[in-house]
């Protein structure tokens, strides 16, 4: 047998392998690359108010706790089906990309709340941003 052979089979499989893997590879011209557009959801969550007693011209802060019990939900449109909760960061902002359809947004509610923003149907169409904002009362008096 001779001893450069196995070295030469080695080779032939390893450039066959490479040249097949290259054929296939995801960045192949031939290959489609599949690019979902989406739209953006996305508002600001004011709460209040936050502290018993008659309403001031310097009301009580809202504690970034407040928004941490509280999210934003998305549905299908008819609401028969949970798809997203969206947190609310510290400053009362949210946002999520959504494909385009239409969706049910409402809010998962901490104690008493109540707001007449929501729930609301919208719809999300590619590369736009729709700005639903949301004042919850906490029903504090």
């Amino acid at each position: 047998m001779h001893p450069q052979r196995p070295a030469v089979a080695i080779a032939i499989v390893f450039l066959v392998t490479t040249s097949i893997l290259a054929c296939h590879s995801p960045t192949s011209p031939s290959e489609s690359v599949t690019v979902t557009e989406h739209g953006r959801l996305s508002g600001i969550v004011t709460i209040g108010p936050n502290c018993p007693g008659p309403e001031t011209t310097n009301p009580c802060p809202t504690p970034p706790s407040a928004y941490a019990a509280r999210k934003i939900l998305i549905y299908n449109e008819a609401k028969t089906n949970l798809l997203f909760t969206v947190d609310i960061d510290s400053q009362g902002a949210y946002l999520i990309d959504l494909t385009p359809a239409r969706y049910t947004v409402d809010l998962k509610p901490n104690g008493i709340d109540h707001t007449s923003d929501l729930p609301q149907v919208v719809e999300i169409k590619a590369n736009t941003v729709i700005r639903i904002d949301v004042n919850i009362d906490t029903g504090i008096r």
